[in-house]
């Protein structure tokens, strides 16, 4: 009798299933870390644009928001121009400034600044020509079950990070 050379045998099938098992337990713990990559990118680029408005307030002696949207996840800067009494917000893009979203599952849990408290929706961080800022509490949610806190310094404008959700001090 004459055998049959097609299909699979039942050993070949186990080692194909365990090849496949072996790179689905180094892949599935990487894609943790795609969505970290979100949240520290999203991290570095909030603070890089607390740092770059402080400093420019200070070298350009004007007034410079952060502003919020909390239910739309965005931020954007603008520039308070003032001729004599009056003042006037503009929005400010630039390379470095332009309106940003936060990016993948993380989303402003709320913010609280000088007794705000995130049930605004659009409210900003004001960064002044002498180089004060006012102190800003960011939280910021990913997920449903991890927070993290932002805290703006007032007197240098550095963010502190920490991981869960920190009350105001």
């Amino acid at each position: 009798m004459k055998r049959s050379e097609k299909g699979f045998t039942l050993i070949e099938l186990i080692v194909v299933i365990a090849l496949v098992a072996i790179f689905f337990s180094f892949a599935i713990p990487k894609l943790g870390d795609v969505t970290e990559a979100d949240l520290r990118r999203n991290i570095r680029h909030l603070t890089g644009t607390i740092s770059y408005l402080r400093d420019e307030a200070m070298m350009k002696k004007r007034e410079f928001r952060l502003n919020y949207n909390i239910a739309m996840n965005e931020y954007w800067a603008t520039e308070v121009v003032k001729s004599g009494t009056q003042a006037e917000v503009k929005r400010l893009e630039t390379v470095f400034v332009n309106k940003n979203r936060l990016h993948g599952d993380i989303r402003f849990k709320d913010i609280v600044i000088l007794g705000h408290q995130g049930s605004v929706e659009e409210f900003f961080t004001q960064f002044y020509p002498n180089g004060w800022v006012e102190k800003t509490v960011i939280h910021l949610q990913k997920g449903e079950d991890k927070h993290y806190t932002l805290i703006v310094m007032p007197l240098t404008g550095k963010v502190k990070v920490y991981e869960g959700y920190i009350e105001e001090r």
